[in-house]
Formats: structure tokens, C-alpha cells, sequence
């Protein structure tokens, strides 16, 4: 396919694609700082030429994009932009599928068969109801308290903090309900003096079922990471003891600009140039 071919397959995408239309209606959830949005695509477009066109086109729609977006690979073979947040909208992840000659196209269903999910407030409220979660004591709390003192938490932030760190989790298993989890842990990071901008409650796909997180859109240092966690009745709030996403760390997963890095040199991705970028967007 010739360059001005992939313009054109970009402009009709974001001009006419169901697929398209249906992520950004899904950006427009009333209670967006408590939802967020999963997009799988086929493209071969190099990432920076894609971050610009996405910036260019919610700015022309009035929702520019204020923040960073971070470039993460969430598991080989997939890459994606992370945390793409327009203004006042929900913030949404763009994986893709690298295909040679493709400028942007529907990715058949890779997450759980489909290609385009929303968790919002709705489905984190029936999420939460298959849990028994235990009610909160002085118990509980010196618990929260102690785990947000604790080496693996104060860690988990020294590396959620690192320049080459595009994304992590810090994992942990829990009885505790997500809320009073997240409630502790702006009081810490308030010592820390670390500001967040919201938190939003959130699922993520580990071993085939969703699993329950807690996603720090961070202020100051601007990061986003998230605290990853396993119902188990039996204790309050600890650190897992195993590997989750990835084999590297017990008690952590990470995504770093390397992983990026080494994925995206598997293949040969189209610069586009200012003004073809303008093209698609036209």
C-alpha cells in the first residue's frame, strides 16, 4: 500500500469507522473519572506519528489531550498507547496489532473476543457485589496503615517513579473493599507528597478472568500506576506472594520503555509527515 494510501484508510477510520464512533461515544460515560475504555486496532503507523494525529484530532473536537500518554507493551505481540485522557472525558488505552500496509483497521476480537470494552461505574458496582467484602475496624485499619508503610508499597512507588517505567502494578490480596484501600492510600501519598489526580477503580484480564485495580492517574509525579488486587478473605491487605502478569517480579508488574522498545523494532512502522498527519484529520 502506498503512503497516501494508509492517509486515506486513517481519514476514513476516524470518519466513518462504527468501531471508531462507538469508542468515542463510550468516552462520553457521565462519570468518566470512574470508567475507562480498552480499543484494539491493526495498524502500521508508527506510535508517534499516531500520538499526533490523536492529539490533533480531540483538539479539533474540543477535548485536547492535557496529559502525557505513556507507550507500554501489555503483553508480546501487542503495544499500545496508555492513558489517553481528552479533556473531561474518559481516559482510554489504544492497543494495536502491527500489519504491514495497514493505516487503521478494527483488530478482530483479542480481548475476551472483542475489540472495544468500557468498565465504568455501573460495572464496577455488579463487579464488586460477588465479594464479601469484610467490614472495617481499628484491626482493619492499622492494617492499611501498616501496609502503606510497608517496604513493598514504599518500593512499589520508588518504581512506579523511574524515568524507564511507563506503567506498573503493585500487587496485593485483599478482603478489604477497593474503596477503603484507596482511601489509605491517598492519605500516604499525601505524606509522600505525591498529588494524584483521581483515582479510578478498574478490572484488568490476568490468567483468563478479571481481576480488580485501582488506577492512580498521578499529578505530581505525572505516572500512572495502579494497585492490582486479589479477593482473599483470610487477610486484611499484604503483598501477593506470586507473579502475576509477568515472571520477573514477585509483587510487581512492570512496563517499561525496553519492552516498548524491543517490540516496536520487530517490524518496520510508517512515519507520516506533518502534513499527511493533517490529512487524516481533515
Amino acid at each position: 500500500m502506498q503512503q497516501h494510501d494508509l492517509v486515506n484508510e486513517i481519514q476514513a477510520y476516524l470518519r466513518t469507522s462504527d468501531h471508531w464512533r462507538r469508542l468515542l461515544a463510550y468516552l462520553q460515560d457521565p462519570d468518566p473519572y470512574n470508567a475507562h475504555v480498552h480499543s484494539y486496532i491493526y495498524t502500521s503507523i508508527h506510535p508517534e506519528s499516531m500520538e499526533e494525529i490523536l492529539r490533533r484530532y480531540f483538539a479539533k473536537r474540543d477535548w485536547p489531550i492535557d496529559r502525557t500518554i505513556n507507550k507500554i507493551r501489555p503483553r508480546p505481540g501487542i503495544l499500545a498507547l496508555h492513558s489517553i485522557e481528552p479533556r473531561d472525558k474518559v481516559h482510554f488505552d489504544l492497543h494495536w496489532i502491527y500489519q504491514e500496509g495497514v493505516g487503521m483497521r478494527p483488530a478482530h476480537g483479542v480481548e475476551r473476543d472483542s475489540n472495544l470494552l468500557l468498565w465504568n461505574g455501573f460495572y464496577m458496582d455488579a463487579f464488586y457485589q460477588g465479594f464479601p467484602f469484610r467490614a472495617v475496624d481499628r484491626q482493619e485499619e492499622d492494617a492499611c496503615r501498616r501496609y502503606f508503610t510497608s517496604e513493598h508499597w514504599q518500593q512499589g512507588l520508588e518504581i512506579a517513579a523511574r524515568p524507564n517505567v511507563s506503567h506498573m502494578h503493585i500487587n496485593v490480596e485483599t478482603s478489604l473493599h477497593p474503596e477503603v484501600i484507596g482511601q489509605f492510600s491517598l492519605e500516604a501519598l499525601t505524606e509522600k507528597g505525591w498529588e494524584v489526580h483521581y483515582l479510578c477503580p478498574n478490572v484488568y484480564l490476568l490468567d483468563g478472568c478479571y481481576v480488580g485495580k485501582i488506577v492512580f492517574i498521578g499529578k505530581q509525579p505525572e505516572k500512572v500506576y495502579d494497585i492490582g488486587w486479589r479477593f482473599n478473605p483470610d487477610v486484611i491487605l499484604e503483598p501477593t506472594k506470586n507473579t502475576w502478569l509477568f515472571q520477573e517480579h514477585i509483587g510487581y508488574d512492570l512496563m517499561t520503555s525496553e519492552q516498548f522498545e524491543e517490540e516496536l523494532n520487530q517490524h518496520t512502522y510508517i512515519n507520516l509527515t506533518a502534513e499527511e498527519i493533517a490529512r487524516t484529520i481533515a
